[in-house]
C-alpha cells in the first residue's frame, strides 16, 4: 500500500519496554512476589528524613542532609550545615561510627546538625527496610531515618 510505513516488531518491542521502563521512580527493587528489596547499605544515597523522632525541615538549599556508606568502610554526607565523614563498621544488625569529623561552617539554624552528629554518637544497630534506613540506639529505640534516594 502506498503511503503506508510498515514498523518491524523487534522496534514495536524495544519502544515499549523502554517505554514501561521509563515509568519507574522508586529506588527500591522489586521482588519476584512483589516485596520491596532493601537497597544495599553501601554505595546507595540515604537522605536523612527524620531525626530525634523531628521530620527534616524543608529547605530551598539543593543540597538535602544525606549519608553515603562507601564499601572500604568509610562514611560520608552532609548535615544540612557541614560536610561530614568518618568511619564505621557493620557486624550483623550492629553499626558503630568512628573518628567522625566535620568542616566548620558556621549556620544560623544548625538544629538538624547537632541532632544528627548527636545521633551518630549514639548509634550501636541500623535496620534496612525496604528503601528505609534506621539508626538505632542500644534500647533499640530509633535515632535517625534516611530514605534511598537518587543523586543530586
Amino acid at each position: 500500500m502506498k503511503g503506508t510505513m510498515r514498523i518491524p516488531g523487534y522496534l514495536v518491542t524495544l519502544f515499549a519496554v523502554l517505554w514501561l521502563a521509563g515509568c519507574t521512580s522508586s529506588p527500591a527493587r522489586h521482588g519476584s512476589g512483589g516485596d520491596v528489596v532493601a537497597m544495599p547499605l553501601t554505595n546507595t544515597y540515604w537522605q536523612l528524613v527524620s531525626v530525634a523522632g523531628e521530620p527534616v525541615p524543608e529547605t530551598d538549599r539543593e543540597q538535602k542532609a544525606h549519608i553515603l556508606f562507601l564499601d572500604d568502610g568509610r562514611v560520608s554526607g552532609f548535615s544540612g550545615c557541614n560536610q561530614y565523614m568518618g568511619d564505621y563498621r557493620v557486624t550483623g544488625e550492629n553499626l558503630l561510627f568512628d573518628s567522625m569529623s566535620s568542616t566548620l561552617r558556621a549556620c544560623p539554624d544548625n538544629l538538624t546538625e547537632e541532632l544528627l552528629f548527636a545521633a551518630f554518637a549514639k548509634t550501636v544497630g541500623v535496620n534496612l527496610d525496604g528503601i528505609e534506613l534506621r539508626l538505632l540506639g542500644e534500647a533499640g529505640e530509633e535515632l535517625a531515618v534516611f530514605e534511598a534516594s537518587r543523586m543530586r
